[in-house]
């Protein structure tokens, strides 16, 4: 059973913060743009954190806009209208009957394995915008081929049947970026709090090149590439970057990317100013001979979490780049980025092996002690492990918070899904529920995404994840799958190899506004579904 006496007195805190604090975190940004939205990319879940651990630490919220949109996003005051736009009536946009999502035919390429587009809400606090509101998708094919573009961006998002913005999406903007034969965008693109912005990485045969674009409404096609009229470029590195997206710390305008070598690097000026390697000595990093994932700063302690595909996780402090770290796993083993508590001090991350199953870790983040592992299944180095997600219990600090994922059977590489429970901040084991998923063991899972929205059957935890194929029976294809409680059926939508990583936008009650966006991994097109039954 649940505290309402908890949750009532952790919420009216955390609606008091918002008004003292939205001012500040952006106020803080280098040179903070006169407009700030909210984007939403694959670091958005990457840091977590509990309501009464920011009640002891409000400052956290201050220096990190993630934890300042999943505020607003979570916990509204009464009456406001942050990432909804709308009262909350039922929503046209989940009834059932229709097929009601939209794709786009990117004619070649797809968003990387493992890596997301990226979403611009404009203004959280008014309806959805058609004009404004917009998602961008990086594309792993090269964009010297035939004009096609691999920087796309889509507007009037809200569209399709009882849609906010019309009958069908709109192409904002189509660029070919490639500087170089061959060059392509492997990793996740970033936005800039004011939106005018992307970061991103092209990965070259033997370098990289970080890229910062300011787009333009209406510049070029998919099938007719623009060329980038404002674009500054950083080359760098002696190898690609093909597994790890760049974070970025908007608080020091500064990012931290890695490429495949196990090097990372520190770039300044990211959004305010011109991009640059960082002066620091200690700049670049190296850590390992492999690949290694997205890292993922906590800007409380300086640290930057990073695992490897060898099976360790490491800690590189920022201020004077010091590096430890831990194994976790062996072999070609960790794929997904960790997870940090900021709140109470802890690091989550998977492996596929440990050289007996596939785990789940909790570790303390300054010191890399206190480990405590949990077995979720066979695993083996051919299997990939995604990343995990929390439910919005854990948020609110509440008994039954949980963490949720893939793993496999424990006999065999079958997908499975698992929950784990926590005594306070504490991991239990074993599971408090597991299910497999698929009886066959050539699909994997992707990783998970989840987003609490309040105005779907009095409140709805979704979580949102993929299979890469027999989601229908043996040979066919992958899908798109919307889980919720534990043991609730799961919602399936075919997507053809499996979903890329998963945006979700609103919890918006006008027509279409709810969504969640994503390409396939076999063929080339994009597409949104509706959060309520992937329609």
């Amino acid at each position: 059973m649940k505290s309402e006496h908890l949750h009532g007195a952790l919420t009216a805190f955390c609606v008091g913060f918002l008004f003292l604090a939205s001012a500040g975190v952006w106020a803080q940004e280098a040179g903070a743009p006169t407009h700030i939205g909210v984007p939403q990319d694959w670091s958005d879940h990457s840091l977590v954190f509990t309501l009464d651990g920011l009640a002891r630490n409000p400052g956290l919220a201050e220096r990190e806009p993630r934890i300042q949109h999943q505020l607003m996003q979570r916990f509204p005051a009464a009456n406001s209208n942050f990432f909804q736009g709308a009262d909350a009536v039922s929503d046209p946009a989940t009834t059932a009957g229709h097929h009601r999502d939209w794709n786009i035919n990117l004619v070649r390429g797809r968003v990387a394995p493992n890596m997301s587009p990226a979403k611009y809400t404009y203004d959280p606090g008014a309806p959805p915008s058609c004009a404004n509101d917009y998602v961008v998708f990086g594309l792993n094919v090269a964009g010297k081929t035939a004009g096609q573009a691999n920087l796309i961006g889509v507007n009037n998002l809200y569209s399709g049947t009882g849609g906010l913005c019309g009958a069908t999406p709109s192409v904002m903007f189509a660029y070919n970026i490639t500087t170089s034969s061959g060059g392509y965008i492997s990793v996740s693109p970033v936005i800039s709090l004011d939106g005018t912005k992307i970061a991103f990485v092209e990965t070259l045969s033997s370098s990289i090149v970080f890229h910062v674009l300011t787009w333009t409404t209406g510049q070029g096609t998919i099938a007719k590439a623009a060329a980038p009229a404002s674009m500054t470029s950083l080359s760098f590195g002696a190898t690609k970057s093909t597994s790890s997206s760049p974070w970025i710390d908007y608080e020091n305008d500064a990012a931290y990317v890695a490429v495949d070598g196990g090097y990372i690097y520190k770039i300044t000026g990211v959004f305010h100013g011109t991009p640059a390697l960082s002066t620091d000595p200690w700049w670049p990093i190296s850590i390992s001979g492999g690949r290694i994932t997205p890292p993922v700063l906590d800007s409380s302690l300086g640290l930057l979490m990073v695992g490897s595909r060898a099976g360790n996780l490491y800690q590189i402090n920022v201020t004077n780049g010091a590096v430890a770290t831990i194994p976790i796993g062996k072999g070609a083993s960790i794929v997904a980025p960790p997870i940090v508590d900021v709140t109470n001090g802890t690091t989550f991350i998977v492996s596929s092996t440990n050289g007996h199953s596939a785990v789940l870790v909790e570790t303390d983040t300054a010191t890399l002690a206190n480990t405590i592992t949990a077995n979720i299944g066979l695993g083996g180095t051919s299997v990939t492990i995604p990343q995990p997600a929390f439910t919005n219990d854990y948020y609110l600090g509440l008994p039954d918070g949980q963490i949720r994922l893939c793993g496999t059977g424990a006999a065999d590489d079958t997908p499975w899904q698992y929950a784990f429970g926590f005594t306070g901040a504490t991991l239990n084991v074993p599971p408090a529920f597991s299910q497999q998923l698929l009886t066959t063991t050539g699909a994997s899972c992707t990783n998970w995404t989840e987003f609490y929205n309040p105005n779907v059957s009095g409140g709805t935890d979704f979580f949102f994840f993929g299979l890469t194929q027999d989601c229908t029976g043996s040979g066919t294809s992958g899908c798109v799958i919307a889980a919720t409680t534990e043991t609730s059926p799961l919602t399936t939508a075919a997507v053809d190899g499996g979903p890329s990583g998963i945006v979700i936008d609103n919890y918006s009650t006008a027509g279409q506004a709810s969504s969640i966006y994503l390409t396939a991994e076999t063929g080339s097109t994009a597409y949104k579904f509706t959060q309520n039954g992937l329609q």
